[in-house]
């Protein structure tokens, strides 16, 4: 039996990303084209995803937000002004919760069950991100890169899901807490090499990106993929290469967007995908046996 993996999107605007929201004035978002290429994609696959959306874009487009909601996907919290969990404290973050949870709830009538730190910000600075997830009755997080990079990551963290305690929030224990941790996928075991998906997945070959997700297949493991509505969207490429921004900033945001979607089209030919709350489901039934396993192969 195939494993499912998780397909996800973050819907931000694509000026809102770290390396371009200092330096780009007065832009055209692009979101409404963006997330109708993504649904018009996943329509013809028949696939379900999950959509991680920042509050103030629910707030902005309640209708798009809801569109996808419709389309019979997921909707879930990927904070509510896009700032990384380093520029926020304790108190800020649950603001942050709080009013995204309510801004979705108020576009699709539904109250997220899963979350997404921007940038992958949940690391061993922010650790204590977890237990409040936990306790604002979150169900999955899905933020854990388990590879240091320059921006963000946690080496060696689990590569599979696991159930983190809230004091020990990068271990797969026996006894976990109630909240399933579904890291981004990388490439596994030889080499933790990231091939989860947005800049990873614009720039390495579909056939790496899909070794990576086959070599977590075959240790039972699904494979978190990510990928923002933007990068499939020509008119950003073409944005971004118009802003005012040095030619790093450039490459990491633009750098092969016109190839995005037949690499997607590639891996939802080849993997069984599905939500992120779905496959959660499956590590919360019996957190003994599976984060047992992963600890072992993880």
């Amino acid at each position: 039996m195939s494993t499912t993996n998780v397909l996800s999107f973050d819907v931000e605007h694509w000026y809102s990303a770290t390396l371009l929201r200092d330096a780009v004035c007065d832009p055209e978002t692009h979101i409404g084209r963006s997330v109708a290429i993504v649904l018009d994609t996943l329509a013809a696959y028949d696939v379900r995803a999950t959509f991680f959306v920042v509050g103030e874009l629910a707030r902005e487009h309640p209708s798009l937000v809801a569109k996808i909601a419709d389309a019979g996907h997921e909707v879930a919290s990927h904070g509510h002004t896009h700032r990384p969990l380093f520029e926020l404290d304790r108190e800020t973050f649950a603001g942050e919760l709080a009013h995204s949870a309510r801004a979705i709830h108020d576009a699709t009538g539904t109250r997220p069950v899963g979350f997404r730190a921007p940038n992958f910000s949940v690391t061993r600075r922010t650790g204590w991100a977890i237990g409040m997830l936990a306790a604002a009755g979150y169900r999955y997080d899905s933020s854990v890169f388990p590879v240091r990079t320059p921006m963000y990551g946690v080496s060696g963290a689990p590569v599979g899901p696991y159930r983190p305690a809230s004091d020990a929030p990068f271990e797969a224990r026996e006894r976990g807490g109630d909240l399933v941790e579904l890291p981004l996928a990388v490439f596994h075991p030889r080499l933790r090499l990231p091939v989860a998906g947005g800049f990873y997945a614009r720039l390495l070959p579909s056939s790496l990106l899909a070794r990576g997700i086959a070599t977590l297949n075959a240790r039972g493991l699904p494979a978190t993929v990510y990928f923002h509505p933007w990068e499939f969207n020509p008119a950003v490429a073409r944005a971004v290469n118009d802003a005012d921004v040095g030619a790093h900033e450039r490459f990491v945001s633009a750098y092969g967007i016109r190839r995005l979607q037949d690499k997607l089209e590639a891996l939802l030919d080849e993997f069984a995908f599905d939500t992120a709350a779905s496959v959660a489901r499956e590590y919360a039934r019996d957190p003994v046996e599976n984060v047992s396993r992963h600890r072992i192969e993880g």
